[in-house]
């Protein structure tokens, strides 16, 4: 018999069996017992999932094709337990995709898929009832613009168009796979790909990135605002600045690790740590002017002096990173956000996000004649496709 746990997921019950795949790799299959989490109902819980163990085999196949399951505690509902085929519910095979995707992706991009499954498409197409073999293209077109609008009537917000492409990507990548596995005959969400809001990112001129440098000096945001505005680095390549990856005899240093924070299920923010960048691009190395080197090793001398006068009081998990507070915890990403913006209020700087001080080093760079294509090396940049509009708009600018 399968091994196999109870799950909370969208306030309801749910079975996860212990199956591998025919190649052998492990993946934990999801079965809902549309029983909803609350009090007399985890024992009736418990109850099908031992049923489900016996009805699955270590592949994650349903033995007989269709069982019928009735609630002990609740004589009234019965509810069908369907193989994968194209006769499953579009909403559950949404989720065993998720389920599926938590062993390929990182946790990261992981919390942003349950994010757009449970809480937005999830619970959409569950109450339309659509199959697999009933989605429809206008169906997926009707979500979208459902998103799109919002329903303000019952608390629910408008969403960007940004954020509607990342709830397309996820439907049209979990219907190649029920394509490739012969659940469906063709993918629904093929060129329904929904429209963005052009967005063009602002930025700082000369005259105020250098007063931003100099009323952010001494200040805990200094050490970002330098390398936003002068390097371009994003949130997590500067929290992520290790004191390894400089070389103070050759001046130079290397962004070879991330730290990154997301919401996990029942928890606070949690940071996640990587020896990876965004992409490979972003993994580069650059010189270290004298005004940062100087910086620098004026910082690492403090931290010394930080070790010394709290002892065992100084958080020593972050040894080795370079943006730590006094008692040795390290800086977030969503605390450099959320600073810069009451630091730019205080000081009376124009608003910009910390991201557009990256948009900032670009248009510095450009206005002193620095090439495309160094530009994308400096920032770390895969394709500057996404940055044309941007720079366009900076040599607009610029001209009048």
């Amino acid at each position: 018999m399968l091994a196999g746990h109870l799950q909370e997921k969208g306030g309801k019950y749910y079975a996860v069996l212990n199956c591998k795949h025919h190649v052998g790799k492990r993946f934990p299959k999801w079965v809902p017992t549309d029983l909803p989490v609350k009090k007399g109902n985890k024992r009736p819980a418990e109850k099908k999932l031992d049923e489900f163990r016996g009805l699955y085999n270590e592949y994650g196949e349903q033995i007989s094709e269709i069982v019928e399951i009735v609630s002990p505690s609740i004589p009234e509902q019965s509810c069908t337990v369907v193989s994968r085929t194209g006769d499953m519910l579009f909403a559950d095979y949404m989720l065993y995709w998720l389920s599926y995707k938590e062993t390929e992706v990182d946790p990261v991009t992981f919390a942003g898929y349950c994010d757009s499954v449970e809480n937005h498409i999830y619970p959409y197409f569950k109450e339309l009832g659509l199959t697999l073999s009933q989605l429809e293209p206008k169906h997926l077109r009707e979500f979208y613009k459902f998103e799109r609008i919002g329903d303000p009537e019952h608390g629910k917000g408008r969403k960007k168009g940004t954020t509607v492409v990342r709830y397309h990507s996820n439907i049209h990548n979990a219907l190649e796979v029920a394509a490739e596995d012969g659940l469906v005959g063709k993918n629904a969400a093929h060129k329904q790909r929904p429209k963005t809001d052009k967005f063009i990112g602002s930025f700082y001129l000369p005259e105020e990135a250098l007063e931003c440098i100099r009323l952010a000096g001494g200040t805990w945001l200094e050490i970002a605002v330098l390398f936003g505005l002068f390097y371009g680095l994003r949130r997590s390549e500067i929290v992520g600045l290790k004191w390894q990856n400089f070389d103070f005899e050759r001046n130079l240093f290397t962004i070879a690790h991330t730290v990154t924070t997301y919401y996990r299920k029942g928890q606070t923010r949690v940071s996640y740590a990587k020896d990876k960048t965004k992409n490979k691009s972003s993994m580069r190395t650059l010189p270290l002017i004298p005004l940062f080197r100087e910086k620098l090793l004026a910082l690492k001398e403090q931290q010394k002096e930080h070790r010394r006068l709290f002892g065992n009081s100084y958080n020593r998990k972050y040894l080795g990173y370079i943006y730590v507070n006094e008692i040795g915890e390290l800086i977030k990403p969503d605390y450099i956000s959320s600073t810069f913006k009451k630091f730019l209020e205080k000081n009376g700087l124009r608003h910009i996000r910390f991201h557009d001080t990256r948009h900032s080093c670009a248009s510095l760079l450009l206005r002193n004649g620095v090439s495309m294509k160094e530009i994308q090396a400096w920032l770390g940049i895969a394709t500057m496709e996404p940055r044309r509009t941007f720079m366009h708009t900076w040599i607009w600018r610029s001209l009048c």
